[in-house]
């Protein structure tokens, strides 16, 4: 099976990322890692199996020939001892005009496979990052051939005077379906949509 995870790898001129307790709120993780810097790491742990084909893409601006951060990400990947996986890094600039967001979005499609599961963490990376990311899962369900949209995630780090108290790793794969769902409602031949929308989403 090949599995393809997407994550964004954070500045190191923004900050440097530390281990946080992995802590899912709505969903279980069968994963013996207790603490990561990269929420995405639990979710390969969780996830690939052996004889699966792994790719980690990271998604990381530039704005110096190295990053920590991509540095933690590696080690943390090599901590988990298996070898069937690869990291295929994306290398933007630092800006957010069309023409960068519509290459990125290239970019990442091309990193897309038939016959694949597909996992993505939405906690770093620019405000732009999630629409881009959205757009190229959207793109792998739509376009490539027999594949899933297995879990998109985000960890919620919460605060208190300043320092991390704690943090909560999310499913929040429900979002992406909800296009889905949006376009099935406007193909239905009813006159109250929204009653209908609001009945789906309440199944």
């Amino acid at each position: 099976m090949k599995r393809i995870y997407f994550t964004a790898v954070p500045l190191e001129s923004n900050f440097i990322l530390t281990p946080k307790p992995v802590n899912p709120v709505n969903f279980t993780l069968s994963t013996s890692l207790t603490q990561a810097a990269f929420p995405i790491v639990p979710i390969v742990d969780a996830t690939l199996q052996p004889g699966d084909e792994g790719v980690i893409v990271a998604v990381r601006q530039q704005n110096s020939p190295q990053n920590k951060n991509m540095d933690i990400l590696r080690a943390e990947l090599e901590s988990l001892g298996r070898s069937n996986w690869t990291i295929r890094e994306l290398t933007v600039p630092e800006r957010q005009d069309k023409d960068l967001l519509l290459g990125l979005f290239t970019a990442m499609i091309e990193c897309l496979q038939d016959d694949a599961c597909y996992y993505a963490c939405m906690t770093f990376g620019t405000k732009t990052y999630p629409v881009v990311l959205f757009s190229a899962l959207s793109y792998a369900e739509k376009i490539r051939r027999n594949t899933q949209i297995s879990g998109i995630y985000y960890c919620e780090i919460r605060r208190q005077e300043g320092r991390d108290k704690e943090a909560g790793l999310y499913d929040v794969s429900a979002l992406f379906t909800l296009n889905a769902l949006v376009d099935l409602v406007a193909g239905m031949d009813c006159e109250d949509k929204d009653k209908m929308i609001r009945t789906m989403l309440e199944l």
